[in-house]
């Protein structure tokens, strides 16, 4: 049996993800996804109030990002407003949602 380690990077976007800061949080994000010392990417959603569409582009820009690279992108502590808007965007069908517990026990 082979054992795999992994590592996972985490990024903490804040407040809105909208026209004005989605940019500095994809760049963030897409550092972290190309780095070589991750194999995953959880971004932390606890501190995002809203996402416009701006904020979709981006991370669905990461998605893409991480499935070129083979790596595995999710979204942690997504609040219920922000949630509704992956919902309608259908974002939940590509990118994993998963809470705080289920990061820690992975």
């Amino acid at each position: 049996m082979k054992s795999v380690e992994t590592s996972v990077k985490v990024v903490r976007p804040v407040g809105a993800l909208t026209a004005a800061t989605a940019d500095a949080f994809k760049a963030e994000m897409l550092t972290a996804i190309t780095s070589d010392t991750a194999s995953e990417v959880t971004i932390d959603m606890a501190a995002v109030d809203s996402v416009d569409n701006s904020g979709l582009i981006a991370l669905l820009a990461g998605y893409d990002t991480a499935k070129r690279h083979c790596k595995r992108l999710s979204l942690c502590d997504v609040a219920p407003p922000v949630r509704i808007v992956f919902e309608l965007a259908q974002l939940d069908r590509a990118v994993a949602m998963v809470d705080r517990q289920q990061l820690k026990a992975a």
